[in-house]
């Protein structure tokens, strides 16, 4: 089956799906950009969705992507489907509309429901529905799939003049797959440390461990007893949902581009690094590390950079249990 990535990040979506192939994307910030010429080198970026005439794209069966959320997410400032970013939802429905595609999956904030009293939400539907599509939709945490992050988001799923091509609602369940931040065997469970100085600081000494500040200790091997997520350790009064410290053992709080999410060894507070928190969205070590710009040089990527590109994601797994439970033709 072909498909097309519409706001395609980093490529978080297409991470969970199949063996498909992309016929192209779109995207138009600099440093996604880059990151999706370094992990997806034949793939085409077409760039701004405004622009796109949809008749000169390749055809494909089923059209993916989570439109910008910033004026539907709770986190904003509310102001719906008419705000400058979230608007861009009419530009997905018209790709809809202009080349049919049989199916579409559509990624969005917890907080579209609620945008302008739900009636954002009504009129999401409403569209996808004149479009022809007949629709599943759900929200999904992705705690509930193998990830130790708590991250709520809606799946809008639909089928082009046909029944919806999945039925399965998921459940919460205490997932014995669920990989929590201080027992990730294959990540954080045993950390090589050594002595903590500032230019050690954030340094990853090999793939299975995490920065060596966790702990300041010296030599050995270590085992994590406490880790804690904390809510943006630089801001004391931050709170998500009402809390800024979750229980040793819970998923971490979600990833957003504006908070620095931290871990607390019953000791001190320290940042997550940017791998850590590929590890919490489901991605691969160091997928933000490393770009091509448009000379075509390998660049690497700083920090702010690749979290702001983490906080935007979306979590494969997720998208694979969708593809999984669906009936595709």
């Amino acid at each position: 089956m072909k498909y097309f990535s519409a706001f395609t990040g980093v490529g978080g979506f297409d991470l969970g799906m199949p063996n498909w192939e992309c016929v192209g994307f779109s995207e138009i910030d600099k440093h996604a950009n880059e990151v999706l010429r370094y992990r997806f080198p034949k793939v085409k970026n077409y760039g701004d969705i405004r622009q796109i005439e949809w008749k000169k794209i390749p055809n494909f069966e089923m059209l993916v992507g989570g439109t910008p959320c910033q004026d539907l997410s709770l986190a904003g400032k509310r102001q719906g489907l008419e705000g400058s970013q979230s608007r861009l939802f009419f530009e997905f429905i018209r790709a809809l509309k202009e080349k049919k595609p049989q199916y579409f999956i559509w990624e969005n904030v917890k907080g579209a429901l609620s945008s302008n009293k739900g009636w954002d939400f009504a009129r999401v539907l409403l569209e996808f529905s004149e479009a022809g599509y007949a629709l599943w939709w759900q929200v999904l945490d992705a705690s509930w799939f193998g990830v130790p992050q708590h991250r709520e988001r809606v799946f809008v799923v639909g089928n082009l003049g046909k029944e919806p091509p999945i039925k399965v609602f998921f459940e919460p369940s205490d997932n014995k797959k669920v990989t929590r931040l201080q027992g990730q065997t294959d990540n954080t469970q045993k950390i090589k440390y050594a002595h903590y100085d500032h230019q050690q600081y954030k340094r990853i000494y090999e793939t299975n461990g995490i920065a060596p500040t966790l702990h300041r200790y010296t030599g050995g091997f270590q085992n994590v007893k406490i880790a804690i997520p904390v809510l943006t350790p630089d801001r004391i009064k931050k709170k998500q949902n009402g809390r800024r410290f979750k229980q040793n053992g819970e998923p971490t709080f979600t990833l957003t581009r504006q908070d620095r999410q931290g871990i607390f060894d019953g000791k001190t507070i320290r940042a997550l690094t940017p791998i850590e928190c590929e590890r919490l969205m489901g991605w691969e070590d160091d997928w933000t590390r490393y770009g091509i710009d448009e000379t075509g040089k390998v660049v690497e990527l700083s920090d702010t950079q690749r979290y702001n590109l983490i906080g935007n994601g979306v979590v494969p797994q997720v998208v694979s249990a969708i593809i999984k439970h669906g009936k595709w033709n």
